[in-house]
């Protein structure tokens, strides 16, 4: 069914009410999004013999006279959603619903050295195939997340040091020639920003900072990726921000000194006994808080997530963040900026590119195209069966 642009946008407004009240009615819908009920109607039946939603009784007792209205919800069997982390030695991968529940996860090693991306994700691709083939519910698509600037739009590998990348790998476009589901690529961090705004929905901040953290440790002495690695992405009025040159949210101290290989101005030496050395660890901390309560205070933000490794110390992160923002700032009253640990862990990442598929499938289409990177990624499930 091909629909022209306003239809398709009002078409996506239902179907994202829908998904983000949980449950809703067409009278509740025409209600929110100022449309007349016979264009409600007619959307949700054209949603409902598409498989997408589905209609269910309304569990509350009935309190007036006449028929209870019928409930309309986000069909759990539509589809799944793979969404998939690539790091230098391992990946991580979850299996989820249109409504965000896990059905599977996935964590393993892998070896990228002198592999290049697309060989080393077709890889972990058939390391899931059998979960994917024998599961009842068909595969809509797969979030990728990697470490590096990402162009999300063009879907490219712009650099990446981790990967050693240093000119762009069109990493969608050579995924399509292998692969029959949609594909979408994004920088590991942002995924994390990702993932808070498709699974918070209607709790979500609309300008806050998904720091991740992990820890590297390299085959030989000669590696370069030791210690800890982190990543920062950034929410910016409701739109995961990626900056001019894709590069938004890349971190390196400030005190950092050459010829450190890491991002911290601890040595290349103390980087590589991090988790032994007690001393070292609190510098590495204590550096990367006192970052994020300048960025927390000059960007007005009003949350920070802690994902990956690093949530491990959120004993210690927490009153050493909240203290150093506080020290940054140069008011006598306290900055409201709350700080959660995602509870994912080290699935944090992979969950958020899996948010990131979905909330391509639930955002609003732009009625005009804009040049740039503005905007959300619009995956269509519309028509598709």
């Amino acid at each position: 069914m091909q629909l022209n642009k306003v239809n398709e946008i009002n078409t996506t407004r239902v179907l994202q009410q829908i998904w983000l009240n949980g449950q809703t009615t067409r009278v509740a819908i025409a209600d929110e999004l100022g449309l007349v009920k016979s264009t409600v109607s007619r959307i949700v039946t054209m949603l409902l013999d598409q498989g997408i939603v589905h209609e269910t009784a309304w569990e509350q007792q009935k309190i007036s006279v006449g028929r209870n209205p019928i409930r309309l919800e986000i069909n759990d069997q539509y589809g799944i959603i793979i969404g998939l982390e690539m790091q230098t030695d391992f990946f991580n991968a979850v299996a989820i619903t249109l409504t965000g529940a896990v059905l599977r996860t996935w964590s393993g090693p892998i070896a990228m050295s002198g592999k290049d991306s697309v060989t080393a994700f077709l890889e972990i691709m058939d390391r899931l195939d059998p979960w994917i083939t024998g599961c009842e519910i068909p595969l809509i698509g797969v979030g990728v997340a990697v470490a590096g600037l990402i162009d999300q739009r063009r879907g490219a590998i712009l650099q990446s040091n981790p990967l050693n990348v240093t000119d762009p790998v069109f990493f969608i476009d050579e995924v399509k020639k292998k692969v029959s589901f949609p594909v979408i690529l994004e920088n590991d961090a942002n995924c994390g920003c990702w993932g808070e705004l498709a699974f918070r929905k209607t709790s979500r901040h609309h300008n806050f900072m998904f720091v991740l953290g992990e820890f590297r440790t390299g085959a030989t002495e000669d590696d370069v990726y030791w210690g800890i690695a982190v990543g920062l992405g950034l929410v910016l009025n409701g739109n995961v921000y990626h900056g001019a040159s894709h590069s938004a949210g890349e971190f390196q101290s400030i005190l950092w000194r050459p010829p450190n290989a890491g991002q911290f101005s601890i040595s290349n030496e103390e980087a590589r006994r991090i988790k032994q050395d007690e001393r070292v660890m609190a510098t590495a901390l204590h550096e990367l808080c006192a970052h994020v309560a300048f960025l927390v205070n000059t960007l007005n933000l009003t949350n920070v997530v802690f994902g990956g490794e690093i949530t491990d110390y959120k004993d210690r992160l927490l009153p050493m963040l909240q203290s150093e923002i506080q020290k940054n700032w140069s008011y006598p009253n306290r900055v409201e900026c709350s700080v959660d640990f995602s509870a994912l862990n080290t699935n944090a990442v992979a969950y958020g590119a899996a948010g990131m598929f979905l909330e391509g499938i639930f955002s609003i289409p732009e009625m005009f195209v804009r040049s740039g990177t503005a905007g959300r990624l619009e995956i269509s499930v519309l028509g598709n069966r």
